[in-house]
């Protein structure tokens, strides 16, 4: 599996300021299911949309003055933008089963949605 993580691992840039994300840590650490782990680009999209959310959410936060993040402060902000992104990862695939599988999971489904989009909030505080 690890050579298989590193065959479709993409990463996504930092700003400079905030660090690079990767899609293999995202698939390997936050149990991204079998059919969306080959699907780089939608990895990509998700983690972008998460990364600008938590960026835009912190815009007015003073962290560092300035200096670079410390290992603490990376790992809270990963944490943060990884769990946003599985939040709207889980939202899409409810959108894309069929109606019925989607209304017998849906209850599932959003509480996943709430416990990883709490993650995210708890992550930046």
């Amino acid at each position: 599996p690890q050579a298989d993580l590193q065959s479709i691992d993409v990463d996504v840039p930092g700003n400079g300021y905030y660090p690079a994300l990767s899609t293999a840590y995202f698939i390997e650490h936050y149990a991204i299911a079998q059919e969306y782990a080959s699907k780089s680009d939608l990895l990509v999209e998700k983690l972008k949309r998460a990364q600008g959310e938590i960026n835009q959410e912190l815009a007015s936060a003073v962290l560092t003055n300035g200096e670079p993040l410390n290992a603490q402060q990376i790992i809270f902000y990963n944490d943060a933008v990884y769990s946003k992104a599985k939040a709207n990862l889980l939202v899409s695939k409810l959108g894309s089963t069929h109606r019925d599988s989607a209304t017998a999971q849906s209850q599932s489904a959003v509480d996943n949605y709430e416990y990883w989009k709490g993650q995210s909030l708890n992550a930046m505080r």
